[in-house]
């Protein structure tokens, strides 16, 4: 897999790493360089009497050094990466060395070991037990929650701004306490609100509404399809076991995009997003990881790349979300202005009310549109289509500014998640160049 600069940069922990890996991007710190299909391997002079022992797998991307760095990946990784992106004719391909051969060997073992245990069957009798027990937990704490909410909207919402912080901790503690994390969050939402901005009014009671509608649901699980039942078990918090989703959730093998990535802080978490679509199938699917402050992601996915899996989707309603069953390698960049791609901004927002009747839980709507343009009208950010319509959008200032610098006020096409009041666009296509709009770097 030949990766962009960008695409490394995005690997990178942090700026110092970037500019001290484009430092090592030169043949003379190299006193060994080569590359296979599946890896990049060299040797780096340090100041020490023996060089560093370099290895990048190119097809799950991974790295390993002989380096004391605690960075990861370290300079030597980016540098040689740098270096094969920039001038790939100066690495000697052939057969891979034998310290290559067994880490590669070694890292296949672990995929399969780890595929191995995830086929292992569930003790169901045992968690339907563990289940009832938090069903009630959970019903006396959506009876506190609903009683609160209706006490909120009765008293009037004009004085939330001045005491959100207390007012939603407390609810939101109560949750944690019933084993309802989901709604915790909710309530942590509603908190975090910009109550110095002129829309949140808008949101917050958007978000009342979608706690209540939840939890209400909740009560009537019995009434509800089963995949209503699971999206509403999700919402609240209940966990879908990875091995219940590896082996029972529907299973799909594609060549999968990976259209967008953004990193949000949660707790002492990171939460990593991976927005997919793929080739054969048109679908779209979201891969959650969850990372530990200064770690990386189990899983590498480069925005803009293409991985061959086989993925499982959780269940729900038309769910998104999946778990990577079986990483196959890399696979080759598609056309993405396909049948699964709107040509306007009025097919784009009749799919939009399609999935919000079908998933009336939802909060964003994954979109593929081309032909657009980004416009400023009254200070207001709008995509405008060739049919004049207008979708008002929300980009932060830096994905603004290179939004508006790499299109020109040139047509794109542009992957957003629609919002009940704007859209957000996350990465965009233009002269078939593919441009990230999220955060140039991971640290």
């Amino acid at each position: 897999m030949q990766l962009s600069e960008d695409q490394i940069i995005k690997l990178a922990p942090d700026a110092a790493s970037v500019k001290a890996g484009k430092g090592l991007a030169s043949a003379a710190k190299w006193v060994l360089r080569g590359a296979s299909e599946r890896a990049l391997w060299g040797h780096c002079q340090g100041s020490g009497k023996n060089p560093y022992q370099t290895q990048v797998d190119l097809q799950n991307i991974a790295f390993k050094c002989s380096c004391p760095s605690h960075k990861f990946p370290c300079k030597h990784g980016l540098g040689l990466l740098f270096l094969y992106a920039s001038q790939p004719e100066l690495f000697s391909t052939g057969e891979e060395p034998e310290w290559v051969t067994e880490w590669l060997e070694k890292r296949a073992g672990k995929a399969a070991e780890k595929k191995e245990k995830s086929d292992k069957p569930v003790d169901a009798e045992a968690q339907a037990k563990r289940q009832e027990a938090r069903h009630k937990k959970v019903l006396n704490g959506i009876e506190d929650l609903q009683g609160w909410l209706k006490d909120l909207v009765r008293n009037g919402l004009l004085n939330v701004p001045e005491r959100a912080q207390a007012l939603f901790a407390e609810i939101s503690k109560r949750m944690v306490d019933a084993q309802a994390p989901g709604l915790a969050g909710m309530m942590r939402q509603l908190q975090e609100i910009n109550y110095f901005g002129e829309d949140w009014k808008y949101e917050l009671t958007a978000g009342i509404s979608r706690a209540y509608l939840v939890a209400e649901s909740y009560k009537r699980l019995e009434q509800l399809t089963e995949d209503e039942r699971d999206e509403v078990r999700t919402l609240i918090g209940y966990p879908q076991a990875k091995e219940d989703v590896l082996a029972n959730g529907e299973q799909v093998a594609d060549d999968w995009l990976v259209v967008a990535s953004e990193s949000r802080a949660q707790d002492r978490l990171t939460v990593e997003y991976n927005w997919l679509y793929g080739r054969q199938t048109r679908r779209f699917a979201l891969f959650l990881q969850f990372v530990v402050q200064g770690s990386l992601p189990e899983t590498t996915l480069l925005p803009g790349s293409v991985v061959v899996a086989d993925v499982a989707f959780y269940k729900g309603i038309a769910p998104f979300r999946v778990l990577i069953r079986e990483q196959k390698g890399t696979g080759e960049m598609f056309d993405i202005t396909g049948e699964g791609s709107h040509g306007n901004l009025t097919g784009a927002m009749q799919a939009y009310r399609s999935y919000m009747t079908r998933n009336p839980f939802a909060y964003e709507v994954p979109l593929l549109v081309r032909d657009v343009r980004l416009v400023v009208h009254e200070k207001q950010l709008w995509i405008k289509d060739r049919d004049e319509r207008l979708v008002p959008v929300s980009m932060g200032e830096a994905s603004r500014l290179k939004g508006f610098a790499v299109t020109g006020g040139r047509e794109f096409t542009g992957f957003f998640l629609a919002g009940e009041r704007e859209w957000r666009v996350l990465s965009l296509w233009i002269d078939d160049k593919y441009y990230t709009l999220s955060n140039e770097y991971n640290g």
